[in-house]
Protein backbone atom coordinates (compact mmCIF):
# COMPACT_ATOMS: atom_id res chain seq x y z
CA UNK A 1 0.00 0.00 0.00
CA UNK A 2 1.07 3.37 -0.88
CA UNK A 3 1.65 6.62 0.96
CA UNK A 4 0.01 9.68 -0.89
CA UNK A 5 0.19 13.06 0.82
CA UNK A 6 -2.97 15.01 0.02
CA UNK A 7 -3.48 18.77 0.36
CA UNK A 8 -6.69 20.15 0.27
CA UNK A 9 -7.82 23.77 0.03
CA UNK A 10 -9.04 24.81 3.70
CA UNK A 11 -12.06 25.95 2.12
CA UNK A 12 -13.09 22.01 1.12
CA UNK A 13 -11.41 20.31 4.74
CA UNK A 14 -14.25 20.76 6.45
CA UNK A 15 -16.78 19.55 3.75
CA UNK A 16 -14.90 16.43 2.84
CA UNK A 17 -14.26 15.45 6.53
CA UNK A 18 -18.52 16.06 6.88
CA UNK A 19 -18.86 14.31 4.09
CA UNK A 20 -16.52 11.13 5.37
CA UNK A 21 -18.22 11.62 8.93
CA UNK A 22 -21.62 11.41 7.15
CA UNK A 23 -20.72 8.22 4.80
CA UNK A 24 -19.89 6.21 8.24
CA UNK A 25 -16.43 6.51 6.71
CA UNK A 26 -12.59 7.38 7.72
CA UNK A 27 -11.39 10.49 5.67
CA UNK A 28 -8.98 7.51 3.87
CA UNK A 29 -11.82 5.45 3.30
CA UNK A 30 -14.27 8.44 2.09
CA UNK A 31 -11.40 9.68 -0.48
CA UNK A 32 -10.38 5.93 -1.90
CA UNK A 33 -14.00 5.72 -2.46
CA UNK A 34 -14.36 9.14 -4.21
CA UNK A 35 -11.37 8.60 -6.25
CA UNK A 36 -12.15 5.15 -7.38
CA UNK A 37 -15.54 6.33 -8.61
CA UNK A 38 -13.72 8.71 -10.31
CA UNK A 39 -11.74 6.56 -12.20
CA UNK A 40 -14.65 4.28 -12.95
CA UNK A 41 -16.75 7.05 -14.37
CA UNK A 42 -14.31 8.07 -16.34
CA UNK A 43 -12.80 4.74 -17.81
CA UNK A 44 -16.52 4.48 -18.98
CA UNK A 45 -16.75 8.13 -20.12
CA UNK A 46 -13.34 7.45 -22.24
CA UNK A 47 -15.05 3.94 -23.96
CA UNK A 48 -18.36 5.63 -24.50
CA UNK A 49 -16.66 8.03 -26.38
CA UNK A 50 -15.00 5.01 -28.49
CA UNK A 51 -18.58 3.71 -29.29
CA UNK A 52 -18.15 0.70 -26.46
CA UNK A 53 -19.21 -0.28 -23.22
CA UNK A 54 -16.64 -0.73 -20.51
CA UNK A 55 -17.55 -3.33 -17.61
CA UNK A 56 -15.10 -2.10 -14.66
CA UNK A 57 -14.32 -4.92 -12.20
CA UNK A 58 -12.62 -2.76 -9.60
CA UNK A 59 -11.31 -5.59 -7.43
CA UNK A 60 -13.42 -4.65 -4.41
CA UNK A 61 -16.19 -6.18 -3.32
CA UNK A 62 -18.31 -3.03 -2.99
CA UNK A 63 -20.30 -3.76 -0.17
CA UNK A 64 -22.11 -0.68 -0.05
CA UNK A 65 -23.14 -1.09 -3.64
CA UNK A 66 -22.44 2.78 -4.14
CA UNK A 67 -20.07 2.08 -7.44
CA UNK A 68 -22.38 2.19 -10.49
Amino acid sequence: MSVVTVRIPDELDADVRRAAADSGLSLNAYLVRTLRRQMVRETAEAQAAMGGVLLVDTGDDDPAGDIR
